[in-house]
């Protein structure tokens, strides 16, 4: 009786886990101008991306949250003002909370705590293609050469922003290499990912994509 007790409260505590929390990835970065990939890159690989990561644990420990699937990334944007290239670094993680509004609280208070125009936020669901990441296996993958291929390859909607996986190793901005990139929003057609990269091996996760600014409004992509 009591084992069946003990796998009974199990049973509930799962269901309610799986039912009133919502798993959400966050896009963070420090970086407050328009800078270049080099300058980005410098800026993953050194102190500013220790500042990022003390800062987002920071804040997260003051509302009692927990973090996992931390990754350093390199973030890059197309700019609707001058049509530049710019770029980021920034850090990713997962927490899950009991809330959208909880999720959009938090991205909130992290854009306003590092000073950025807004966060991304990936909150998983059953609904729609949301997340695309394509494992880049030539050999020829450093960051501008990938860059290069996704700018012959794809129209200019892929091109407006996405993230680069590196290895995890410091070094020059020539010799870094590139192990993925992804996609975030609803925009992304599968067929479109596969007629590029048709041999690569492509992931995918569901769910809804909002940037969510200082100010609190929101933007879905």
């Amino acid at each position: 009786m009591k084992k069946m007790l003990i796998s009974l409260l199990f049973f509930v505590a799962n269901f309610a886990y799986g039912n009133d929390f919502y798993q959400v990835r966050f896009f963070v970065s420090n970086n407050t101008k328009e800078i270049n990939l080099q300058t980005a890159y410098a800026r993953l690989t050194g102190s500013e991306q220790v500042a990022l990561q003390n800062k987002i644990r920071d804040l997260l420990q003051e509302k009692h949250l927990k973090l996992t699937g931390v990754e350093n990334i390199l973030g890059t944007y197309r700019m609707s003002t001058d049509k530049n290239i710019t770029a980021d670094n920034t850090e990713s993680f997962t927490s899950y909370l009991i809330s959208k509004e909880q999720a959009f609280a938090l991205a909130k208070a992290l854009a306003q705590r590092l000073n950025q125009d807004s966060v991304a936020v990936l909150i998983r669901n059953k609904n729609t293609l949301a997340d695309v990441t394509v494992n880049v296996t030539s050999k020829q993958n450093n960051i501008n050469q990938v860059i290069k291929l996704i700018h012959d390859k794809l129209s200019t909607t892929y091109n407006q922003a996405f993230s680069l996986h590196l290895i995890n190793s410091p070094g020059e901005f020539k010799n870094a290499k590139v192990t993925s990139i992804e996609w975030l929003g609803n925009k992304i057609r599968l067929t479109d990912i596969h007629k590029a990269f048709p041999k690569a091996k492509v992931t995918t996760a569901n769910g809804s994509v909002f940037l969510i600014y200082k100010d609190g409004h929101q933007e879905q992509l």
